[in-house]
């Protein structure tokens, strides 16, 4: 799978790299962390995050204008205001199923299979947006 880098935020000694990639139907998204809020979060010096959710349910993210006013994915991970939590806490919110993994350099991993809520992006929100 090859993933494109969106973009990359520096602060204060912590470093933030988004990349967004197409693995078969699925869009994945991974955001890699470093520095001392990563060390002092995790315990680790570095992480990586990643999540994955079908090519139509990320486009109907944005076609029904969830993520703000942008055309892509890639331009919404591309502010340094949105994260993958952000978008995360997006799909949670509509019911929009998505896998997520969190795994660090001593190989701990954590990880949440996709799974249907019963919400989807044709049913009123579960957040208020707006």
């Amino acid at each position: 799978m090859e993933e494109r880098e969106v973009a990359r935020f520096e602060c204060a000694g912590d470093v933030r790299v988004m990349r967004v990639g197409a693995d078969g139907e699925k869009i994945v998204v991974c955001e890699e962390l470093a520095g001392p809020s990563v060390l002092l979060a995790y315990g680790e010096k570095n992480r990586t995050l990643r999540m994955s959710l079908s090519a139509g349910d990320a486009a109907q993210l944005l076609r029904l204008g969830f993520c703000g006013d942008v055309d892509s994915l890639w331009s919404y991970l591309s502010e340094e205001a949105h994260d993958i939590v952000d978008l995360m806490d997006l799909c949670d919110g509509l019911g929009v199923p998505y896998a997520f993994s969190s795994e660090g350099p001593s190989g701990d991993l954590q990880f949440r299979p996709a799974r249907r809520s019963g919400r989807g992006v044709d049913s009123p929100p579960a957040l208020k947006l707006g």
